[in-house]
């Protein structure tokens, strides 16, 4: 068994239903994604065999809600003080605290998954990025985090999976408020050691989408936009081919991490049925950016469109989820997290 952390606005109830999964010793978390995206954020693990990821039963998720409970902490002087820990907190001390005790490389990679992408459909893609992206040797990822919004499993809620990712941007931008707040924490007041450990983000398809609002969000409430990420990793984005622009938020992204790299593939046969049914403008993830010349520094675009190497008839035809079904830019990307160069950059 191995294990990893999920953040998830999704909807959790106290009702018990054959709709709902068991996440807790009371809670139940709805498995269809039929719901409306929540402001408040449940953070937690998700534990699964490597070698079954096909169903939800393969999974087991354990998530609370992000509310503080007292625990009773003791000094080496003797004294004992009550101190309040929240989930998130938790979570980050987790991966701070293997991050500075291990010997080699061992970086997270914060996941968010794309349109069509009900609770199943996200765990299992969860798997897919262990067997992809920890299990070989060659990849810098010993974490995951996936962030999982209610996405819908049916192609007709497109409109209504764009409007739940443009309000699950907003609980997005509250965990990584909460996340500067840590390092802020850990490293300026508490003057604890930093460590070599990077985390990286990598977002599919309409998960950009939430992206986006997550950026605009963050200037919203005044969040300071400032250097959290390693690599960050734009896969089939289903975001309109001015994204990158000023003064559209998307521009901003650089500023969150050390680079950015946008995949895109010309015959992304789900892409295209975005643009030519779903949106008025051509998709980032299937032309590239509209004006190379307006894209800030250490903004790469990688063009896989003569990739022919995906695994799964599903994944040759729509040409949509090659991060989990091609070899060859799984490769890729394995180096860009290593901090090396795309050979799909031209």
């Amino acid at each position: 068994m191995v294990t990893h952390y999920i953040i998830t606005n999704r909807e959790v109830t106290s009702r018990k239903s054959r709709n709902y999964i068991a996440v807790n010793d009371k809670e139940y978390m709805r498995k269809d994604g039929d719901e409306e995206a929540r402001h408040n954020l449940r953070y937690g693990t998700v534990s699964f065999d490597p070698r079954k990821i096909k169903k939800l039963s393969d999974f087991k998720v354990n998530i609370l809600p992000d509310v503080a409970t007292e625990t009773l902490e003791k000094y080496a002087e003797g004294e004992a003080v009550n101190k309040k820990v929240f989930p998130s907190t938790q979570i980050f001390e987790e991966l701070y605290k293997s991050g500075v005790k291990a010997k080699e490389k061992e970086d997270i990679l914060v996941f968010v998954h794309g349109f069509r992408n009900d609770l199943e459909a996200a765990l299992v893609a969860l798997g897919e990025l262990h067997k992809k992206y920890v299990e070989p040797d060659d990849s810098p990822i010993q974490k995951i985090v996936l962030f999982t919004w209610p996405a819908k499993k049916k192609m007709l809620k497109y409109r209504s999976d764009a409007y739940d990712a443009e309000q699950s941007g907003f609980a997005l931008a509250r965990s990584m408020g909460s996340l500067r707040e840590f390092f802020r924490q850990k490293f300026v007041a508490e003057k604890k050691p930093g460590c070599d450990q990077n985390i990286h983000l990598l977002c599919h398809s309409m998960g950009n989408r939430v992206l986006q609002s997550m950026i605009s969000s963050l200037m919203a409430i005044e969040v300071p936009i400032t250097n959290i990420f390693g690599q960050i990793i734009l896969a089939a984005p289903d975001v309109d081919y001015d994204a990158m622009q000023e003064p559209k938020p998307l521009y901003k992204l650089i500023d969150l991490g050390q680079r950015v790299h946008v995949y895109f593939n010309n015959r992304d046969l789900a892409l295209e049925v975005s643009e030519t049914t779903k949106n008025s403008f051509n998709r980032l993830g299937r032309w590239g950016a509209k004006k190379t010349d307006r894209l800030p520094d250490d903004v790469y675009e990688c063009d896989v469109t003569e990739t022919s190497d995906a695994k799964g008839i599903s994944n040759q035809v729509t040409n949509h989820s090659y991060f989990i079904a091609s070899e060859s830019v799984i490769e890729d990307i394995k180096a860009v997290l290593s901090g090396n160069s795309s050979i799909f950059n031209f």
